[in-house]
């Protein structure tokens, strides 16, 4: 038995009788009419797949119900029993569309036969049907969950946004990012994270009325899109909702057999577009939902308003980081070099590395001109760190080649320190300047840095020691680090923040804490560098408490590299040198 209907119009009651017995066990259902008119009426009723008629029948006979039937439905396949023989009659029907014709008397087998071959057709095209239906639901929705893609979501918004404001009404979009995923993924495995992904649709789900839409853009994004606000506080019932239903954990049983209870977070960001609002792309109002979600997550905040005021300072800072990235191209960044000097000896022992912009307009600028606005972009940091390193190892295999040794540092920045390729970058600018000696390399960190470091299993600082690196201790006394993290510490030396030496001749306060500062760092076995020395009258004060080295403008100022050498020669050096 096929799962088709037919519709057998007959006036011949025995007819109908022997028919319809020989179809009873092949069609899902047979509908059976006596004339013309009650079989189109039947039709329309009950639509069925195929028509079975008989051409001679009173009231109005077969062609004619068939041809309103094709008027209604052009599609509709049909079999004749017929017992003409003229040719034109035939070739009336033919153009009309009939997809068969069975000769009159009746054989079974032919029939059969006739109606296996329509039955076929229809088989066919609704197995074109479902996999065209198929292929457009996949086009539209995420294989995981069978929630809206991105491209369908965009859609529906756009229709829902333009609903709402008929009814002068607002439409929150929210972007969803899961807390800590990865982890859970690497912990787990896929099998437990597609699982979570499925309970977070569901609570999703849970969560919307039916005219909102949710979607799933990739990975652990989804977004939500609440529409026909009154008045934009109304959103906090639905995060109410959202709360609620993603208080329960997920329970994930491995390969073994364990249980894990696994909770669920997650960070959103809501902006909103209301009729009043200024005309704004559906892109360009996701990306308010995503800034606000990245402040949310920034922040371990369940959810963030978008913010017009950080979007302006979003827009200075995403501005500076394309000047930033020009500027790298246009070969306009340079390095400065500040040197250190060994307190006791008078002599250099060390230049830092400050980056500075040649900038075509301002001239000359420092870092604090530039370097605030695109802290928060790790790409553009982690670009121009790469670029200092290797500016930095270029030139000393300049200066190493004219036979000078002494050492330069340089700051890395906690965006490319926690850089996954942070390590890879360093063995690849050693085996491309290898006459480099790591030893004398000092990259300079914060105080959380080391502190992170701490903490991990391998940490980073232990990888970059193992390269032959030397570390420093940047700003100290400004952090939070206990005595019992100072003393785990990976690091070299120690560097005083200048805020407390530019003032310690004059400020007992801080006089006592470069002392110390100075006493700590001797009792763990850091060697000292004080900065923000201004002045030479610093130089004795710091010696007598026991600092090593020194650098500030009391020293000298930060110098292009083309005066390094010639105030090497001159300055602080031995005179058996």
């Amino acid at each position: 038995m096929n799962d088709f209907t037919i519709l057998y119009v007959e006036d011949n009651l025995l007819t109908q009788r022997i028919v319809k017995s020989v179809l009873n066990g092949y069609f899902k259902e047979i509908f059976v009419a006596s004339d013309g008119i009650e079989g189109i009426e039947l039709y329309q009723e009950k639509m069925p797949d195929i028509v079975l008629a008989d051409i001679s029948m009173p009231n109005l006979n077969g062609l004619d119900m068939c041809k309103e039937i094709k008027r209604y439905n052009p599609n509709q396949r049909i079999a004749l029993f017929t017992g003409y023989n003229d040719i034109e009659y035939l070739k009336k029907a033919i153009n009309m569309g009939i997809d068969k014709y069975i000769l009159k008397p009746l054989e079974s087998k032919q029939m059969f036969r006739e109606l296996q071959d329509i039955v076929k057709n229809l088989e066919e095209e609704r197995e074109q049907k479902n996999l065209k239906k198929n292929l457009e639901f996949a086009s539209q929705h995420d294989e995981l969950t069978g929630l809206s893609n991105r491209r369908l979501f965009f859609s529906l918004l756009e229709k829902l946004i333009h609903q709402s404001a008929r009814e002068d009404r607002s439409v929150a979009l929210l972007a969803l990012d899961l807390n800590k995923f990865k982890p859970i993924n690497d912990t787990y495995g896929h099998e437990a994270g597609d699982i979570i992904l499925k309970q977070v649709a569901k609570n999703l789900k849970k969560s919307i009325r039916k005219e909102d839409i949710i979607a799933r853009f990739g990975g652990d994004e989804f977004a939500v899109a609440i529409s026909f606000l009154k008045e934009d506080h109304h959103i906090l019932s639905f995060l109410k909702r959202l709360e609620k239903n993603f208080s329960e954990p997920v329970i994930y049983t491995d390969d073994d057999g364990i249980l894990h209870t696994i909770p669920i977070s997650f960070s959103s960001g809501i902006t909103f577009h209301s009729p009043h609002s200024n005309p704004i792309s559906l892109e360009a109002l996701m990306r308010q939902a995503d800034k606000a979600m990245y402040s949310a997550k920034s922040n371990q905040k369940p959810y963030a308003f978008f913010d017009a005021k950080e979007e302006s300072k979003f827009k200075i800072q995403a501005q500076k980081s394309q000047e930033i990235k020009e500027a790298i191209l246009k070969d306009e960044l340079t390095l400065y070099y500040q040197p250190i000097i060994d307190i006791k000896e008078e002599s250099i022992v060390a230049f830092e590395s400050l980056i500075r912009w040649q900038h075509p307009q301002k001239g000359i600028l420092t870092p604090e001109s530039f370097l605030p606005d695109i802290l928060d972009n790790s790409e553009t940091i982690c670009r121009l760190g790469e670029w200092v390193i290797e500016h930095l190892f270029r030139q000393y295999e300049i200066w190493h080649k004219q036979g000078y040794d002494f050492s330069l540092s340089i700051n890395i920045s906690s965006k490319e320190f926690e850089a996954d390729g942070f390590i890879d970058t360093l063995k690849h600018f050693l085996n491309k300047y290898p006459q480099v000696n790591p030893q004398k390399i000092l990259f300079e960190i914060i105080e959380t840095i080391a502190i992170r470091d701490i903490h991990q299993e391998v940490g980073s600082l232990e990888e970059i020691k193992k390269l032959g690196f030397k570390i420093s201790l940047d700003n100290f006394g400004t952090g939070f680090s206990s005595l019992s993290s100072i003393k785990r510490f990976k690091v070299d030396n120690i560097k005083i923040d200048k805020s407390f030496v530019m003032s310690m001749l004059n400020d007992s306060e801080n006089h006592s804490m470069v002392n110390a500062s100075i006493q700590l760092a001797k009792v763990f076995g850091y060697q000292v560098i004080a900065e923000g020395v201004e002045s030479k009258a610093h130089l004795p004060a710091l010696l007598e408490l026991g600092c090593d080295q020194a650098q500030g403008y009391g020293i000298a100022r930060p110098m292009p590299n083309h005066e390094v050498i010639p105030f090497y020669e001159k300055q602080y050096t031995k005179e058996d040198a």
